[in-house]
């Protein structure tokens, strides 16, 4: 009997194209993120589970399901989380398909206790999210009879938000829900104990999250209010809840700005640097940024950052790689003894 190899990420997209078609009206949520930022833990909290989570491989599905009122059918939400840092973003097709893009939410974690990769780990989901995002509206408007009813839920949705808002001309919303979690704060915090790097660190999130159309919450999984306050936005997402959440946007307390909450006045212009032409605001924040918290060398792209290796073992591959240590550990003696 011949084996069969299934490709499960394919046999996903499979199942969710078949859900969009079939009318489903259940909601999407996907964690992205730095590998080990917190995803995990803001699901769990989200789910109420309180054992401790387990590191994610590749992507991991849950559901949960709401009771509606007597005589309607009850919500369901597929909860989507992508493990290994940036090198899965292709998987952004499994989860988020052109039908449903009205009903999805993508959430960025960011881990802030190391804010020098985070606003590259910020920048790449923007823009990989965006390009996915940009492709499922050209199918979705390459067939406009028949995806009449998507197109104008997107267009709906957005004038919801911004339509009236002082920056609307200036504000480009994703096509989905987005959520930006800055995750690990109190590491943050203690880190930059200065308050003029806590003013810098949260007026550029704010005005990427701004820029962007998305939410921004600053938590810790020991802040019971912050992670209220994210539970509470992941659940207006997930079954169309109503939170009440003031905005909170002074830097000298966890930040929370719910999308259409901000402004760019409130904002305000980038520290100037030298050398920066004027008139790029983006290119502004993300220079400040950087000046006041340097990129550390990355090794995310050196590993397989997706899960263990040993997941993935070769026999001949790992013999060679023993072969190979164990040559750099006889060369490190010789070296040592030469220099006795």
């Amino acid at each position: 009997r011949r084996a069969m190899t299934v490709d499960i990420f394919a046999a996903a997209e499979e199942a969710q194209r078949a859900s969009c078609e079939g009318g489903s009206n259940d909601t999407q949520v996907l964690l992205v993120g730095a590998k080990q930022a917190g995803k995990s833990t803001l699901m769990r909290d989200f789910l109420g589970q309180t054992d401790d989570p387990k590191p994610t491989a590749a992507l991991e599905y849950r559901f949960a399901r709401r009771s509606a009122a007597t005589g309607a059918s009850s919500r369901v939400a597929n909860l989507w989380e992508l493990g290994g840092g940036t090198q899965l973003a292709e998987l952004l097709r499994v989860v988020l398909m052109p039908a449903h893009l009205c009903r999805s939410t993508v959430g960025i974690t960011l881990d802030m206790s190391s804010p020098n990769d985070a606003l590259e780990t910020l920048l790449f989901w923007l823009d990989a999210v965006r390009r996915h995002v940009d492709v499922c509206e050209a199918q979705l408007r390459a067939d406009p009879n028949a995806n009449a009813g998507a197109l104008q839920s997107l267009k709906r949705r957005d004038g919801d938000v911004w339509e009236k808002h002082a920056d609307a001309a200036a504000v480009r919303p994703m096509g989905v829900a987005l959520l930006i979690f800055a995750h690990r704060w109190d590491l943050f915090e203690a880190a930059f104990p200065e308050p003029e790097a806590h003013k810098l660190a949260t007026r550029a999130l704010r005005y990427f999250a701004h820029l962007h159309g998305a939410s921004l919450i600053c938590c810790h999984h020991r802040d019971k209010q912050a992670m209220g306050s994210a539970r509470s936005l992941l659940h207006k997402h997930a079954f169309g809840a109503s939170p009440n959440l003031s905005p909170q946007l002074e830097h000298s307390r966890p930040v929370l700005a719910p999308a259409g909450a901000d402004s760019l006045e409130r904002i305000g212009p980038a520290p100037s640097l030298a050398g920066l032409a004027d008139g790029d605001a983006t290119a502004a924040w993300q220079a400040a940024f950087e000046a006041r918290f340097p990129a550390a060398k990355r090794k995310e792209a050196a590993d397989l950052s997706v899960v263990d290796a040993e997941q993935f073992a070769e026999d001949v591959i790992d013999e060679l790689r023993r072969h190979k240590r164990g040559e750099v550990e006889q060369a490190r003696r010789d070296a040592r003894l030469r220099a006795q």
